[in-house]
């Protein structure tokens, strides 16, 4: 069985940039027979580094610097600004999108592929008044907007997590909006590369179906 090295973006512990970390949640979903998991860090190699992989996760975390998307940060309403995670993720993302690499975004994964690829975000849902309503903490539903793609895979109407206060606001070039909770864009794909990306965590939903379909679509993409 051909084996297949997985990029996994870096995070640093919340007490300081000691170290970097992946979430164990992470790591368990993407458990394959034919995957290594292999998390990036930043070095003066990072381009040899990213030859390596044979595809790419871009998990959750703080904000990104609005600088990206040609915004200000006046307000202070992005958060735990990282400068040298922008830079890590912004690499993984040029470099997976120029490669035609698989590439799955989680959280502020989706925020990465959307700024990093020319899209834009809302800084704060609250402060721009846009509709995101829970049916109690961390829950919502979204509804299917576009049957493309994973779509196709999924049901029409159903319930995931919530842990974020930014959002997808222009997508990119050539990339469809699939699901929507309210005004909130949930899951878009790209139409031209293997490119997924959801604003929710799956991974904390593992033993849900359709947690599970996604991860094996993105695995599906691994040739």
């Amino acid at each position: 069985m051909k084996k297949f090295v997985l990029g996994i973006s870096p995070r640093y512990n919340f007490e300081g940039q000691n170290f970097v970390r992946v979430a164990s949640y992470y790591i368990e979903a993407v458990q394959r027979d034919n995957i290594i998991p292999f998390i990036i860090v930043k070095s003066p190699n990072l381009k040899d580094t990213l030859a390596l992989c044979d595809g790419f996760l871009v998990i959750g975390g703080n904000d990104i610097d609005p600088k990206y998307y040609h915004e200000n940060n006046d307000l202070f309403l992005s958060k735990e600004i990282n400068n040298e995670l922008d830079e890590i993720d912004k690499a993984i993302v040029e470099y997976a999108y120029e490669s035609n690499k698989p590439m799955m975004g989680i959280c502020r994964g989706i925020q990465a592929i959307t700024t990093f690829l020319g899209g834009t975000l809302y800084q704060d849902l609250h402060y721009n008044g846009i509709k995101h309503p829970l049916i109690e903490e961390h829950k919502h539903y979204i509804d299917k907007v576009e049957n493309y793609g994973i779509a196709q895979k999924l049901p029409n109407h159903f319930l995931i997590n919530s842990y974020h206060h930014q959002a997808v606001k222009d997508v990119p070039k050539d990339f469809k909006i699939l699901y929507k909770n309210a005004d909130t864009i949930e899951m878009i794909e790209s139409t031209t590369k293997p490119i997924l990306a959801v604003q929710w965590h799956p991974e904390k939903m593992i033993e849900d179906e359709n947690s599970q379909i996604i991860f094996n679509y993105f695995f599906d993409m691994f040739k």
